[in-house]
C-alpha cells in the first residue's frame, strides 16, 4: 500500500511552484517595461518571493510592536520597494511604479481569466437569467 503523504507533498510543492511562477509574471512585465528590458523571470521570481517574505515578517512584527495596522502596512510596503530597489537596481521611484503595475497587472489578468473561466467553463449568473 502507497501511503498518501508523500504524494500530497509532492503535489503541494508542485503547486507552489506552479503559484509562483505565475504570481511573478506580473512583476516580470512591469519590471521588463520599467528597466528597458535588463530584467529576467528569475529574477522577478526572486523579487516576488524575497518581498513576499519579507512584507510578511514586517507586518507582523511592527503590528505586534506598535499596534496600528496602518503604520505596519506603511513600513512593509517601504521594505517591499527596497527589496524591489535591491533586486532590480533600480530608483525607490522606479521600484514604486514596478509595484504599481504589477498590482495593476495582476488585476487584469485575474479579470481576464475569470472572464475566460465564466464564459467557457462554468455558467454564468448572468445567462441563468
Amino acid at each position: 500500500m502507497i501511503t498518501l503523504i508523500p504524494i500530497v507533498f509532492i503535489l503541494a510543492v508542485g503547486l507552489l511552484l506552479i503559484i509562483w511562477v505565475f504570481a511573478s509574471v506580473p512583476v516580470y512585465i512591469s519590471a521588463k517595461i520599467l528597466t528597458s528590458g535588463k530584467t529576467t523571470l528569475f529574477k522577478s521570481m526572486i523579487a516576488t518571493l524575497f518581498g513576499s517574505i519579507v512584507y510578511v515578517m514586517a507586518i507582523a512584527i511592527v503590528h505586534l510592536i506598535l499596534h496600528s495596522f496602518l503604520l505596519s502596512f506603511l513600513i512593509a510596503y517601504v521594505l517591499y520597494i527596497w527589496v524591489f530597489k535591491a533586486i532590480f537596481g533600480v530608483s525607490w521611484l522606479k521600484a514604486v511604479g514596478i509595484s504599481i503595475l504589477a498590482i495593476i497587472f495582476t488585476l487584469v489578468i485575474q479579470a481576464l481569466l475569470a472572464e475566460f473561466w465564466s464564459i467557457t467553463f462554468i455558467p454564468s449568473p448572468k445567462w441563468a437569467i
